[in-house]
């Protein structure tokens, strides 16, 4: 899977996993089956760590952070579900930024 840029599904089988960079705020689903997801860590003196979160049919994890993203279908089934990348994006980020500062008034000088 690609960088998601927007919603997008995915199937598992208990064999094959995903893996993906997502933006912090991306959404993950599960529609069908267990899914294991697994976020690589920035590294400590050297040794990669990683956060794992367990999620099923039904339930939603958001991720904290930006970066590698694995998916694995947990148990004897295959899983499917949803990746929904976060609606910002940093032109809407940068837009933003500069509608503050057009409409902010001027600081009086002296």
């Amino acid at each position: 899977m690609n960088t998601p840029l927007e919603n997008s599904t995915f199937h598992l089988n208990r064999k094959h996993f995903t893996l993906f960079y997502a933006s912090r705020g991306t959404a993950i689903i599960s529609t069908r089956g267990n899914i294991l997801i697994t976020a690589a860590d920035p590294c400590l003196a050297g040794i990669p760590l990683a956060s794992r979160a367990f999620i099923t049919e039904g339930e939603c994890h958001v991720l904290q952070r930006s970066g590698w993203m694995r998916l694995q279908a947990s148990g004897a089934e295959s899983a499917a579900g949803l990746v929904i990348a976060p609606t910002g994006s940093w032109l809407a980020a940068l837009w933003q930024r500069w509608q503050r500062r057009v409409h902010s008034p001027l600081p009086l000088r002296s």
